[in-house]
């Protein structure tokens, strides 16, 4: 029967069960349905107001309508069901910050109603991960009654909760235990058995966009395994992490639960101000089959004074895990207490690579290592051995060239330097008859970006200069610009 053929009665039914999902689409059907769906517009509208975009607040007129803490969101969804279903965007980063008085934040005469009772009682997800729930709530009590008054407990509670929410920003104060890692994989495994199965309401079912909320103090440390479970949602299609450490493998994604596919639906990545290894990056982007944008800059972690890091070997490990699909790729240093490891990296791997940004001390790298290889074995007079007429170097000469950090596909080139006096040389050699090899080695660059600050040494500031004759007369554009104000390549299409 069709559905404009029933009674009113049963069409109001219809149009409470599809608020506020399917409401929209039911109220523009058709004349009918419109006039019986105008009742419900204004408070849907402004539900859809109120909660879209929801974030922690407090109401300094009304403290109890303030909504400061998880807790406080669960106990308004515990008696306000529908509540939940209008949240699509959820930042969660002032998670117990926003508190003027503390005990507008958990009340447990107002929170352990019959209502918040029935919520945490009846959850599918705390039954499926094996937790009691009169325990899981006792630990809720114990987090608020110490000095921060922050639950982690509350925080991994919530996000069982959210089946409409499409954006994710995690709490400034996320630090997973043991019980809120089980619940999370919970919700996780349920979404996962669900995916060939017709079923509606699973919650974070429709996350695509997920962000962590930390500063970017080289202080401040999350591991890179707290993303784990989160990049195996199915509809999840960015990750953005600040201060994400995985050094030694200790924080792998893909070896903690070898069975599960992660990061099999993303589609871009920035880890900003991190300290990640070459094995962590290759774990986490192993199953990253439609990764398309990468962006990564790094920065020491932890007290160490000195801390190495294997540049070539991170990058050689992007390329070994995206090399087959990666369109655009950014690699920059943030803030670096050590040293580069020494070694090689040649990118001509990368098949569809169109926009790429990389620190100049990876052509350094490349030159001393070319440097090293061939003074041990190729008399000096040798070094400068180049066939014009033909394009290349003879077996002799190791000297790198634009062609091994720049894939033949590349069009848009962002190299980020500090105008040390070695950088200048590291330019020289990279770039050495651009004009006259470009079309061979680098037939798709159209524009380089080049940083030139203005403290950067003399020899550097020449060779921007020569390197802009041999760009005009490749027909290349070549922007140089201070690295503060370095804002080059639009990562995102139509920016």
């Amino acid at each position: 029967m069709a559905l404009v053929c029933l009674p009113n009665e049963l069409l109001e039914m219809v149009i409470t069960n599809v608020l506020p999902e399917g409401f929209e689409s039911l109220a523009t059907t058709c004349k009918r349905l419109y006039l019986l769906c105008s009742p419900f517009i204004k408070p849907y509208s402004t539900l859809r107001h109120s909660w879209k975009r929801f974030t922690y607040h407090e109401e300094p007129e009304d403290l109890p309508a303030s909504i400061g803490s998880a807790y406080n969101l669960i106990t308004r969804i515990a008696l306000e069901p529908y509540v939940a279903r209008y949240i699509q965007h959820a930042d969660l980063t002032f998670d117990s910050l926003l508190r003027r008085r503390w005990s507008a934040q958990y009340n447990p005469e107002v929170h352990r109603s019959d209502a918040v009772n029935r919520l945490f009682a009846e959850s599918p997800y705390l039954k499926q991960a094996g937790l009691d729930w009169q325990d899981y709530h006792a630990k809720i009590e114990e987090d608020h009654q110490a000095v921060l008054r922050y639950s982690q407990h509350a925080a991994a509670f919530l996000l069982t909760l959210l089946p409409n929410v499409k954006s994710l920003i995690l709490p400034k104060r996320w630090k997973p235990s043991e019980a809120t890692g089980i619940l999370i994989d919970a919700v996780v495994q349920e979404n996962e058995h669900s995916q060939h199965v017709r079923c509606t309401g699973l919650s974070l079912s429709m996350v695509t966009d997920l962000e962590f909320s930390a500063s970017l103090d080289p202080k401040t440390e999350c591991k890179l395994d707290w993303a784990r479970p989160f990049v195996a949602l199915p509809c999840m299609r960015s990750f953005y992490g600040p201060s994400c450490v995985a050094i030694n493998n200790s924080n792998s994604i893909a070896s903690k639960t070898p069975s599960r596919s992660f990061a099999t639906t993303l589609d871009t990545v920035h880890l900003v101000s991190c300290c990640i290894d070459e094995v962590s990056i290759a774990n986490f982007l192993s199953c990253a089959t439609q990764l398309r944008t990468f962006r990564y800059s790094h920065t020491t972690k932890g007290n160490d004074s000195h801390q190495s890091w294997n540049l070539c070997g991170f990058l050689m490990s992007i390329q070994d895990t995206t090399g087959a699909h990666l369109e655009g790729l950014s690699v920059t240093i943030r803030e670096l207490r050590g040293s580069i490891f020494p070694g090689k990296a040649c990118l001509r791997g990368f098949k569809r690579l169109r926009k790429l940004e990389l620190p100049l001390e990876i052509s350094v790298c490349n030159v001393n290592s070319a440097t090293a290889s061939t003074t041990a074995t190729t008399p000096p007079e040798s070094l400068d051995t180049y066939d014009s007429s033909t394009h290349h170097r003879t077996l002799i000469d190791n000297r790198p060239s634009i062609s091994d950090l720049v894939p033949a596909s590349v069009s848009q080139l962002s190299l980020v330097s500090s105008g040390t006096e070695d950088h200048a040389s590291a330019l020289e050699t990279m770039c050495q008859d651009f004009a006259s090899r470009k079309a061979q080695l680098s037939p798709a660059l159209e524009k380089i970006f080049l940083s030139r600050e203005a403290t950067a040494d003399v020899a550097y500031k020449a060779q921007c200069d020569k390197l802009r004759e041999e760009t005009e007369n490749a027909g290349v554009v070549l922007d140089l610009r201070p690295w503060l104000s370095f804002a080059t390549i639009a990562w995102v299409e139509g920016k």
